[in-house]
């Protein structure tokens, strides 16, 4: 059953539940069997989403089998290569339960995914469906329908996200999580095709988008809200994390981890565009001003009701 953003109620305010839901709205989105239909207008990226479900068993272990479910049917449309690059970038504990998480749709789905190690005993629940490419969220989904599941389609969200600011095959490789390599190669393509201008400054080829109306019009549009997933769920994973050491720390021990926290997501907060506490924040009252901050994003993003500005999400561009 779908309910309407009108008809949601507020979900519960500690970290962990507000990352699951987050999770469980972006999952629906993809076919995953659930009863809220919370992110419509947001363009949905697949793999990170992957990577941090798994490392979600003891948080929400439906979550988990939902999406296992899914990654066994669907698997295809997701990319193997991003996969590996993104876990490899995670900690230890989020590798080693992607770990598992991926030999468990191996082991199911008869392939093999990168990082894999042992599967865990899991039997499919048969609930998920196919993802339903019409649906405005599955923009990224018709992209690679389109342009094939590799760097090509990568390159061109890239574009589509970021608006219309030359780049580097640097620059778009950390965005797609492919090799630097393969990005200039299939830059070079693009350009050839006539998708992509090609400007020479010193040594570098710096590339943007020349037919963005009619790669939108190829899409059948862009959705409102083109999140950086890969940004958002760290922060998730980096507050959850903290609010699950705070009740078992003292004053000074909570403010010490509070500030590594929130310097380790620093650069993905300035990204989103979310404030961080003032740094005149200090000691004991470091803790509850990152508990404002993350509440009140996470409790937006989770709900898919947040606009483009105060989420600190990538408008769309013209």
């Amino acid at each position: 059953m779908s309910i309407s953003s009108s008809e949601r109620l507020d979900p519960p305010a500690d970290f962990a539940s507000l990352a699951a839901a987050l999770a469980w709205g972006a999952w629906v989105e993809l076919g995953v069997s659930g009863w809220a239909a919370s992110h419509r207008e947001w363009a949905i990226d697949p793999e990170p989403l992957v990577v941090f479900t798994a490392g979600m068993t003891t948080q929400d272990s439906r979550l988990v089998d939902e999406a296992t479910d899914w990654c066994i049917r669907n698997w295809r449309h997701l990319s193997k290569t991003r996969l590996r690059n993104l876990v490899r970038d995670e900690p230890q504990q989020v590798r080693d339960e992607f770990g598992v998480f991926a030999a468990t749709v191996g082991d199911h789905a008869g392939i093999v995914w990168p990082d894999s190690t042992k599967p865990r005993r899991y039997s499919p629940t048969g609930r998920s469906t196919e993802p339903q490419l019409d649906r405005s969220s599955m923009v990224w989904l018709r992209l690679r329908a389109t342009f094939g599941l590799g760097a090509r389609a990568e390159i061109l969200r890239y574009f589509l996200t970021r608006g219309p600011a030359p780049a580097s095959a640097a620059m778009i490789a950390s965005f797609a999580n492919y090799t630097k390599r393969n990005v200039a190669a299939e830059c070079e393509a693009l350009a050839q095709a006539g998708l992509l201008r090609v400007s020479v400054v010193g040594n570098r080829h710096d590339y943007s988008l020349v037919k963005r109306s009619e790669v939108e019009a190829l899409l059948g549009g862009i959705p409102d809200v083109l999140p950086n997933w890969t940004a958002i769920f760290h922060v998730a994973r980096v507050l959850s994390e903290l609010e699950s050491q705070a009740a078992g720390s003292t004053d000074r021990t909570l403010a010490v981890k509070t500030r590594k926290a929130l310097d380790e997501i620093g650069p993905d907060l300035d990204q989103l565009e979310v404030g961080r506490p003032p740094s005149t924040v200090t000691g004991s009252a470091l803790w509850p001003a990152a508990q404002a901050v993350g509440t009140a994003t996470l409790r937006r993003w989770s709900t898919g009701q947040d606009s483009v500005s105060s989420a600190g999400l990538e408008p769309t561009t013209s």
